[in-house]
């Protein structure tokens, strides 16, 4: 499916949105350092945001991760824009097959277009084709930009995990 970017006071951009494929597992890799530009709660690192999503992404290339779907933002010459990649797995508390968002992230070139909202109408569409009958999904409360986006996009803020650290 082909986009014109309508959301945005930035110039038009012509993106299109596919299942990621192996030759692309480089310039996703590159993107995940995004998944850490806002301003981080004390104590936290920021390549510890992408890391373990790393893992998962590394998992899927190797065939591993079956239930792992991966949406990739491109523009005409094919250049990843953005990236989604959710997992299938059980809801947390009614068991019934759903999705959890494990990255969600855009090009800073891209910030604005329209491809968060598009990846994540993808990913929704993904899941539910493979039974999903949810998305869940972490943010940092920090993340007010994501924060708005899902937000937007009828998503429901209903639990809040709180964290400290202990002394050494």
């Amino acid at each position: 499916r082909s986009y014109q970017s309508q959301w945005s006071t930035y110039p038009a951009m012509h993106f299109s949105i596919r299942p990621a494929q192996l030759d692309d597992l480089d310039a996703i890799r590159e993107l995940m350092p995004r998944l850490a530009e806002f301003e981080l709660p004390p104590g936290r690192v920021a390549e510890h945001l992408w890391k373990g999503d790393e893992k998962i992404l590394l998992a899927w290339a190797e065939g591993k991760e079956p239930a792992c779907l991966i949406q990739v933002a491109v523009s005409e010459d094919q250049q990843i824009l953005g990236v989604a990649m959710s997992r299938l797995r059980d809801e947390l508390l009614s068991g019934e097959p759903s999705a959890h968002l494990e990255v969600l992230m855009v090009a800073k070139s891209a910030e604005g277009s329209g491809i968060g909202r598009a990846l994540m109408d993808a990913a929704e569409s993904a899941a539910a084709e493979r039974g999903a009958k949810s998305m869940t999904l972490h943010a940092f409360a920090s993340n007010t930009r994501a924060c708005r986006l899902y937000d937007g996009l009828g998503y429901d803020g209903e639990l809040i995990r709180y964290t400290k650290n202990l002394p050494d």
